[in-house]
């Protein structure tokens, strides 16, 4: 299923990405700074300055210990502060709360599915600061954010139930995914590369959302185990779950090119779960 063409899903899944609403307007401008386009950072603010609410989080977020020891920064001091990649995640987590609807063909709230993407990014955070020498790159945090946007789409375009695919998974002994491509034609996974190509994400962010199901990776990257693991970390933390839980195959290798063991996984856990209780609080969200 990985690597499939537009016109190989199914109609009402392209029907749906014709109609996708496009992202903020902040959000594709720093999409084409991060893709290398002639966009420069005072732009961003300009836009960012438009929106009070993005506007607060920014400020929040520049004036935090981790970025800013120096005081509170102005809006324009705080983009330079902070960085295309991370206002770009910021911006995103904004747009993501906002929609906050619930996705039951997967069993998730309307709370859950933020919370998972969330978590995610955050586990991918708190992996590059304990294995340091795997060198994850910094959109790593933003295709873990992303990585089950797929769900959205299927759950709003195609008809059938939870119960069908958790009944199907287990009876015939498949993961979540496989359950999927057998009932639906196709995964989240696919689904949601296919909405990051429509939205122009680069090429490393697209690879890990359609490649996050699909073990063993082969051209594995740091982006696509770092996702990979990160995915595990929110379900070990109950983040989102939903009916999938821990039904998910996962490439071993991915460890072990992070650089992973047993310990600094738990620490990992227990990291993105504080982390995340502080970013749910600002969001409004319980975690």
């Amino acid at each position: 299923m990985p690597g499939l063409t537009i016109s190989a899903l199914p109609a009402a899944i392209v029907k749906g990405l014709a109609h996708l609403e496009p992202l903020p307007i902040t959000a594709q401008r720093l999409i084409d700074m991060v893709r290398g386009n002639d966009v420069a950072l005072a732009q961003v603010a300009e836009l960012i300055e438009l929106d009070p609410v993005v506007t607060a989080s920014v400020l929040r977020h520049a004036s935090s210990v981790r970025l800013a020891p120096a005081g509170a920064p102005t809006v324009r001091e705080a983009v330079l502060r902070m960085g295309a990649v991370a206002l770009l995640d910021l911006v995103l987590e904004g747009y993501l709360a906002k929609l906050r609807v619930s996705t039951p063909v997967y069993h998730l709230n309307e709370r859950d599915l933020w919370v998972h993407g969330a978590a995610s990014k955050l586990a991918v955070r708190a992996l590059a600061a304990a294995a340091p020498r795997a060198t994850i790159p910094p959109m790593a945090e933003t295709a873990a954010l992303l990585h089950d946007v797929g769900k959205l789409l299927i759950s709003r375009c195609l008809n059938t139930g939870v119960h069908d695919l958790a009944t199907h998974a287990r009876t015939r002994g498949l993961t979540f995914v496989e359950a999927e491509r057998d009932l639906l034609g196709t995964d989240h996974a696919t689904v949601g590369a296919a909405m990051a190509d429509a939205w122009r994400f680069p090429p490393e962010v697209t690879d890990a959302i359609r490649r996050h199901h699909s073990p063993p990776f082969v051209n594995a990257t740091a982006t696509l185990d770092a996702v990979c693991v990160a995915n595990v970390v929110a379900k070990t933390i109950d983040a989102g779950s939903g009916a999938e839980g821990l039904n998910v195959a996962v490439d071993p290798l991915s460890y072990r090119r992070l650089g992973l063991d047993f310990v600094t996984f738990g620490r990992v856990c227990l990291l993105t779960d504080a982390a995340l209780c502080e970013v749910s609080r600002a969001h409004g969200v319980a975690a």
